[in-house]
């Protein structure tokens, strides 16, 4: 009887049981998605998609509140599927942020629908419409954040080549909200940086790296003359300073001595100096830029008539003319990789990639008080190139053809810190005739700094020409900049750490995630070497055959013919199988070549998707072995017992 009580018990328990499962799944799931609906798990290598703690403080700092409006077409998404998932990323990440301002930041997502209120102010704040077709109906995808004191930072459109740059982008608009103030930047640039009118009186652009610098800093332009740098600088901002009179190198003297901080660009060989025509329209012999009279006093020295050569860091370019295709690796555009920056220094401790051209080395002088931290290395089988080489022209294959790896490590840009001694031991230099001095009254001459300096040089200035780290394309009349190195990242840490605001040090170099596989770049270049060695002795022979050719022939009788003796056909045929004999040489190196890559490649293909299933499977059969091992014993033991 109590038997089939329990029986008729058992079911209801088990119905009980189901229900209580169902609501702690109920209840399970409402607590994750209003608690921890942020949680998540970040397995990539530089941490991609976990929130900075830079972005953590930023917004923990805000003192007043700062509105945050996206305005985001729905239509947009159901188009454009791709928009949809960009457009979901950006709502949680601002949500986010609303959500750890403790109440400062408030979010606001509007729909401009076509000739709405929505829209007129979407295009009031000067947020950027998309036609979607010919209809001539806008779509918006843009953010406005304002503060109190109606200032405005605006997205004019979230770009999906941008995404890797999301978290810096809405930091920097929350940061220029919460602090307007910004620090002041003096350049002085021997490089239109700020555009430049054309032979046909149409104006250039400003350099993006200039548009990037005006988003975060206060920038003023002071010219080449200037004779004193005011007290409200906070960092200096010099670029391919050619031919400084002496009252601008006094003025820079003894901002560095009052304890300035500055950033330098020199170069021995400025291609973007070269680009640009002199006032007759002929090409510039001499484009190289140095501030010797300063370096030399404070014991940093920079190579001036020496570029640095290095073939394991060498950007392919095309030599080949006419629609014709000829890579070769040019020894002196240097595409450097981690491998080549310091990670120990904030200014490239998160960078990838950065891209130098025709850059020169940077050491300290023997007996410096300063101390030099190198920023930016070549590899250690760098060679120097005398600039005479690229003179009227560069030959790249030549270079290569040329190349004798060296045993040093060169450094191409590096941070200086410690005293300074003036190079104007004796005062102030007079200043040129006609020139006034402008600003603040002069003060005392210093001869040596008033505390530690801290300065970075760089000896190459094509790394700030967009055409060597950025593309800019049209994007509907809006100038959209996707950069495929991480220059302007440099730049800007650079500027940052030296004027004392690392805010944003730990976002930038985020967003160059590219990993080049360096080995097998490493036997690409060693047995291209080899083939360029090859090929020019190829093209040697060739034309000593025909040197050969030419004169058998010359040696004919005096008629002109064509008659060949069998002495003279015989010489000819060996030098033409000495051409097949070196020509199949070449396919072999080729061959070789390939067929290296190729191994490598497959290990590669196998150690990334088959050798992880096969451990897995391999754990699971084993696992699978013992247990059945296990139900076996305890079957045993059952029955023994």
């Amino acid at each position: 009887m109590a038997n089939a009580s329990t029986k008729r018990i058992r079911p209801v328990q088990a119905w009980i049981a189901l229900a209580l499962i169902a609501l702690l799944f109920v209840a399970v799931n409402l607590i994750v998605g209003n608690g921890v609906s942020s949680a998540r798990l970040d397995l990539t290598e530089d941490r991609l998609y976990t929130l900075a703690p830079a972005t953590r403080a930023t917004l923990k700092e805000i003192e007043e509140p700062i509105t945050l409006r996206l305005f985001y077409s729905e239509r947009l998404g159901r188009e454009a599927p791709a928009y949809a998932t960009y457009s979901q990323r950006v709502r949680n990440l601002l949500q986010e942020y609303a959500n750890l301002s403790n109440g400062k930041i408030k979010l606001e997502i509007f729909d401009p629908e076509p000739f709405s209120r929505i829209e007129d102010r979407a295009v009031s704040y000067g947020l950027q419409g998309v036609p979607l077709d010919q209809s001539g109906e806008m779509v918006y995808f843009g953010l406005v954040g304002t503060n109190l004191t109606d200032d405005e930072q605006t997205i004019a459109f979230f770009q999906p080549e941008r995404e890797r740059f999301l978290e810096y982008d809405l930091t920097r608009i929350v940061q220029n909200l919460a602090k307007p103030e910004r620090k002041l930047i003096g350049m002085i640039s021997g490089l239109p940086l700020e555009g430049r009118f054309g032979p046909g009186g149409q104006a250039s652009p400003p350099w993006t790296i200039l548009q990037q610098m005006r988003q975060i800093f206060s920038v003023r332009t002071m010219g080449n003359d200037v004779a004193r740098i005011d007290s409200d600088v906070d960092t200096l901002f010099v670029v391919h300073p050619r031919a400084l009179p002496d009252t601008a190198l006094y003025a820079i003297d003894q901002f560095m001595m009052r304890g300035g901080r500055a950033l330098f660009f020199v170069d021995p060989f400025s291609e973007a100096d070269a680009a640009i025509p002199d006032p007759r329209g002929m090409p510039k012999i001499d484009t190289s830029s140095s501030l010797a009279k300063l370096f030399d006093a404070w014991g940093v020295s920079v190579t001036t008539d020496q570029m640095v050569g290095d073939r394991v860091a060498a950007r392919r370019v095309n030599v080949g003319g006419g629609g014709q295709v000829m890579p070769v690796d040019y020894v002196l555009w240097l595409n450097l990789q981690a491998r080549n920056l310091n990670h120990d220094d904030p200014v490239t401790g998160d960078l990838q990639q950065l891209s130098f051209a025709t850059a020169g080395a940077v050491s300290l002088k023997d007996g410096a008080s300063l101390a030099m931290t190198p920023l930016v290395s070549s590899s250690p089988l760098a060679q120097m190139i005398p600039v005479a080489r690229i003179r009227p022209r560069p030959d790249p294959m030549r270079l290569l053809r040329d190349y004798k790896p060296g045993d040093q490590q060169r450094v191409l840009a590096a941070r200086f810190t410690g005293p300074l001694t003036s190079a104007f031991p004796e005062g102030a230099p007079k200043p040129a005739e006609g020139q006034r001095p402008t600003g603040e009254e002069p003060a005392a001459p210093l001869a040596r700094s008033e505390k530690d300096a801290a300065f970075v040089v760089v000896a190459d200035t094509d790394l700030l020409d967009d055409r060597f780290w950025v593309q800019v394309q049209d994007f509907f009349g809006q100038q959209v900049a996707t950069p495929f190195a991480g220059n302007g990242d440099f730049v800007m840490n650079a500027l940052e750490s030296l004027s004392g605001d690392s805010r944003l040090l730990d976002l930038r170099g985020r967003g160059i995630v590219a990993r080049p596989f360096t080995t097998i770049d490493d036997i690409r270049r060693e047995a291209d070497q080899r083939y360029r060695a090859q090929e020019q002795t190829l093209k040697d022979n060739l034309q000593e055959s025909l040197a050969k050719l030419e004169e058998l022939r010359s040696k004919d009788a005096p008629g002109g013919g064509a008659i060949l003796t069998a002495e003279q056909r015989s010489q000819i045929a060996a030098i033409q199988q000495t051409i097949l004999d070196t020509r199949q040489q070449l396919r072999e190196v080729q061959r070789s070549l390939r067929q290296d890559i190729d191994r490598l490649e497959s290990r590669l293909l196998f150690l990334n998707i088959g050798l992880v299933p096969l451990l897995v499977a391999a754990l699971a059969i084993l696992i699978g072995l013992y247990r059945m091992a296990r139900r076996r014993r305890k079957t045993a033991a059952a029955q023994g017992a």
